[in-house]
């Protein structure tokens, strides 16, 4: 016996089907401060300053506000990414509070919205049910499940991309210019979340001038859009070129890439991604769907088949060509790339997903085909729950937590560790102690070229120059990774400084974590006479935007 069509109770129940999923996904995030990914907790930090910045509204002089606010909690990253997430992320923490449960709040409306996206896009090509397990399926995938469960931008940006998807398919079967502007508005603010998302627009316009050939050339629509999504885009360029500078580097070429552009095994290396964020299941049966796809084109016969009569349409012409540009447009861009990590690739798995789908739908019964997508869902998910559970380091809210029970009021903690934006977020979570500013040793002892392989210059200091500036800072409290970076002779005295009787150790906390991790514990020393005075302005190097800023409160 087969559900019911697609009428309105089926949908609205397949919509709850689909955020349940999601919700059972989040059983397995960590809301609880342990950050894992370096870039997690900024993205938390950066909305909680967007909220910040609203209430004490310093708009005679935002940019000073925003460089203090840096140097008392320095792992904002504002510009440096764009700037979408956060702006929508700030009412949350109004609302609820500041948190890592907050900002995962977030990212799960995000993810309910793509999986709905997915839906609405499969749809049509499949029925209603098959649709919906194809969208659970991709929603379940552990390269999308594993990173969507963290605070990232990858799911985020994908919602606004799917449904950006979902409203140009439906231009082009109704050719209402009011879809295309939709569309078009939907992919700029999945650029604004995550710019590479951007590269859906090649397909767009291939798939469009396939279809119309010069027609769309005369198409006023078109032009329209095309020129406001570039003037949308303008602003996100400036700040890119400004900011991003590092970004952009890690495009052109960078000195740690894993292979180079300039070999096929560059070029091979996202393809080698694959059964690792699919799941051999699902990359077998998208592999078979791909290869039926490509038979029926060779052979030039109607490719009705490969869609199904409850979808809205049989796959045509168009809809492979769109679909073909969508995966081989993307791999050719991220493989350009010169940075490469498998999160980045997330965007083009919708089509494979799809292919799978569409070859499993062709099976001569429809409970044979719904056993079978359920399977391919089911596949996904527990390789996702097996084998990608989502990391955590714990002790830096611990950390946090015992400092601002503790520390003096407006004195510094100063924190050495690789995980610092950990532990300056979690020190942001505690409203009562926004009197407090945390010091990095990195940015105190040495200048690092946005991460540590691209290149680290020790400061010329001596023990009793780290000491004066750890004096007239104000450090109260040292939160310190034992053993962080100490090939390095300035991080050597640095220990050396710490062992001198005026330093205390007042805890050991241990770093539970589920992953390969450099830190076992975390030191807390507290000074026991810190100088007292406030800690005045100061020079801040940003290596990460290619420029010095003097901040201070």
């Amino acid at each position: 016996m087969t559900p019911p069509l697609n009428t309105p109770r089926s949908t609205l129940l397949i919509h709850l089907l689909l955020a349940a999923l999601v919700g059972l996904l989040f059983m397995g995030a960590h809301a609880d401060g342990s950050y894992w990914w370096s870039d997690a907790p900024r993205h938390a930090l950066n909305g909680v300053f967007v909220k910040d910045l609203v209430a004490a509204a310093p708009w005679s002089d935002p940019s000073r506000y925003a460089y203090d606010y840096y140097a008392q909690y320095p792992a904002l990253t504002i510009l440096f990414y764009p700037p979408l997430f956060y702006a929508i992320s700030a009412p949350f923490y109004a609302l609820f509070g500041v948190s890592e449960a907050t900002a995962l709040l977030v990212v799960a409306l995000h993810y309910v919205a793509f999986a709905w996206g997915a839906w609405a896009l499969f749809r049509n090509w499949l029925p209603a049910w098959h649709a919906a397990l194809a969208a659970a399926a991709l929603a379940a995938l552990p390269e999308i499940a594993f990173w969507g469960r963290q605070v990232m931008l990858e799911v985020p940006s994908l919602a606004f991309f799917i449904w950006s998807a979902v409203l140009f398919t439906r231009y082009r079967r109704t050719a209402r210019p009011l879809l295309l502007y939709g569309a078009a508005a939907l992919l700029l603010l999945a650029m604004y979340t995550k710019l590479t998302a951007g590269f859906l627009a090649l397909a767009y316009a291939g798939t469009l001038l396939y279809e119309r050939r010069a027609a769309m050339l005369k198409d006023r629509h078109l032009w329209l859009a095309a020129l406001l999504a570039c003037i949308g885009l303008v602003p996100l360029l400036v700040l890119t070129v400004k900011f991003g500078q590092a970004n952009i580097q890690s495009a052109s070429g960078i000195n740690d890439s894993l292979v180079s552009r300039n070999s096929l095994a560059g070029w091979l290396w996202y393809l080698r991604q694959f059964p690792g964020q699919m799941g051999w299941a699902v990359l077998a049966a998208a592999a078979a769907g791909l290869l039926a796809g490509a038979v029926a084109a060779v052979r030039r016969r109607g490719l009705d088949g490969l869609g199904s009569a409850g979808g809205e349409g049989g796959l045509s012409r168009g809809d492979l060509v769109f679909w073909l540009l969508w995966l081989l447009a993307g791999y050719l861009f991220f493989s350009a790339i010169d940075l490469k990590e498998a999160r980045h690739s997330v965007f083009i798995l919708p089509p494979l997903v799809l292919a799978a789908a569409l070859l499993l739908a062709r099976l001569p019964r429809p409970s044979w085909q719904l056993a079978a997508l359920a399977a391919l869902a089911g596949a996904a998910l527990l390789q996702t729950t097996l084998l990608r559970p989502v990391p955590y380091v714990r002790g830096f809210a611990e950390a946090a937590r015992l400092v601002a029970a503790q520390a003096p009021r407006d004195s510094s903690v100063l924190f050495s560790g690789y995980r610092d934006g950990s532990f300056v977020f979690n020190m942001r979570t505690h409203e009562e102690r926004r009197d407090l500013t945390v010091v990095r040793a990195d940015k105190i002892l040495l200048n690092v070229a946005v991460r540590r392989e691209l290149g680290v210059t020790e400061h010329d200091l001596s023990e009793d120059d780290i000491l004066r500036q750890i004096q007239d800072l104000n450090v109260s409290y040292l939160v310190v990774q034992p053993g962080f970076w100490n090939d390095l002779a300035v991080m050597q005295r640095f220990e050396r400084v710490l062992a001198q009787a005026r330093f205390e150790v007042v805890a050991r906390i241990p770093t539970p974590n589920n992953v390969k991790a450099y830190e076992k514990e975390l030191v807390v020393y507290r000074n026991k006479a810190p100088s007292g005075r406030r800690a005045g302005p100061r020079k801040l190097d940003l290596p990460i935007i290619n420029r010095s800023i003097d901040a201070g409160r």
